[in-house]
Formats: C-alpha cells, structure tokens, sequence
C-alpha cells in the first residue's frame, strides 16, 4: 500500500517527467516549426520586436516559443496590447495553435504544481 510521501513521490516524478516533454515539444517547435510559426505571425508586432533576438541557439528560440504561447494562449490581452494582430491570429493554424497552447498550458501547469509540490513537502517535513 502507498503511503503519503511515496504518493508526494510519484507526483515529484510526474512533474519532472512533464518538465522534460515540455522541453522536447519546444525543440521540436524550435526547430522543426519556427518558419511557419513566424510566418503565420508575421503581422504581430509582438514577434516581430522579438525576432532580432532570436539565434540558432535554444534559450532564444524557448524565449520565442513561450512568447508565442502566451500570445496565443491570452489572445484577448495580446491583441487588445497590441503584440499580436487579431487576423495573424484568426488565421493561424488551428492544430499548430492547439499544440502550442497545450505545451504552454502544460508548462504553466507544471510550474504551479512544482511549488504546490514544494509547499506541500515543506510543510510535511519531508524537504528539508
């Protein structure tokens, strides 16, 4: 039978594990669907201010990926900001959009849980 800190356990595990398909989906976006991403949002001024940064290198695509997924995810604010134009958006992708918010959703998920997680432990005793 399991007990409560190899059920804490299991959830530690489970959120790493997502951690780790996070950072999977977004070399695969990275790499693999940068173009048609930026392409898709080449109207949105948001992007567009970030593109200049963006390098061969992962941290500045990640950088791009999560600035995306959050336009995309919080479409009203972004287009209300101006960061992202409403027909760049009505007219990207419906599966490239759905896959790039569930990855950010996921990931903002993960990170709520890990201090969940960590609050938890703290106040069991069971991270010192």
């Amino acid at each position: 039978m399991l007990d409560a800190e190899d059920i804490f356990f299991i959830f530690v595990i489970a959120n790493f594990a997502l951690g780790f398909l996070f950072i999977g989906t977004q070399l695969y976006f990275g790499y693999f669907r940068m173009n048609e991403i930026l392409r898709n949002l080449s109207n949105s001024r948001g992007v567009e201010l970030r593109r200049s940064i963006m390098g061969r290198d992962p941290l500045t695509r990640f950088f791009m990926l999560i600035s995306v997924g959050a336009m995309l995810t919080f479409h009203q604010r972004s287009i209300k900001g101006g960061d992202l134009d409403a027909e760049d958006y009505k007219h990207f992708p419906r599966s490239l959009h759905q896959m790039i918010k569930l990855s950010y959703m996921s990931a903002l998920f993960g990170g709520a849980l890990l201090f969940v997680l960590w609050a938890i432990g703290k106040y069991m005793g069971w991270l010192k």
